[in-house]
């Protein structure tokens, strides 16, 4: 029998309730097909942010966020005390109340220390690798399209000093020539 108010296995009180666990349930989707989840560092940071800045308030999101815990605490390369509890936050009139409270009291300052800490744990060699790799990549290009420029026979900017030099090199070669066959025949008339 299906309730009235059911999303991602729960049934709800209420339809707003319903529609914040659908929200929960597609931005769930949406980090599962745009994280690397394979990268315990990576889901470590994606973790952190999601506990930090609240974004799950339904059982929805609550479980997703236990799956990321217990995938980090299974992993040996994160230390299980550098993982944040889930903040649980309660419902109705009066859980609104207590909920705004407990945010401004237990909301966690991240202090810059924190943050590089976090920041020393990302692996840059793969990015630096690839950008590498783009770059010599790019620089052969460059390099290539230089040599086949120097040495095309179309007129270019590269080669159009010494192309206009050798056409009237040309000129003048074929000018002394026509003058002498012209003397030539001069003389060849006075004889």
């Amino acid at each position: 029998m299906k309730t009235p108010y059911e999303a991602g296995g729960f049934a709800f009180s209420d339809e707003k309730m319903m529609e914040k666990a659908v929200k929960e349930g597609e931005g769930i989707r949406y980090i599962r097909n745009s994280t690397d989840m394979k990268d315990p560092q990576t889901v470590f940071l994606v973790y952190g942010q999601m506990v930090e800045q609240r974004l799950f308030e339904t059982p929805v999101g609550y479980v997703y966020l236990h799956e990321l815990q217990e995938y980090l605490r299974a992993n040996p390369s994160i230390r299980n005390q550098e993982i944040p509890a889930i903040p649980v936050i309660a419902h109705g009139a009066e859980g609104k109340k207590k909920t705004e409270e407990g945010r401004a009291k237990s909301a966690p300052k991240q202090t810059e220390r924190a943050r590089v800490k976090n920041v020393k744990n990302v692996d840059y060699k793969p990015w630096f690798r690839a950008s590498l790799a783009v770059s010599v990549i790019l620089l052969l290009i460059v390099v290539g399209m230089f040599a086949v420029t120097a040495t095309s026979d179309n007129i270019n900017i590269v080669n159009y000093e010494n192309a206009l030099i050798e056409k009237y090199e040309k000129w003048e070669t074929q000018l002394k020539e026509r003058e002498e066959k012209i003397r030539e025949r001069e003389a060849a008339s006075f004889d």
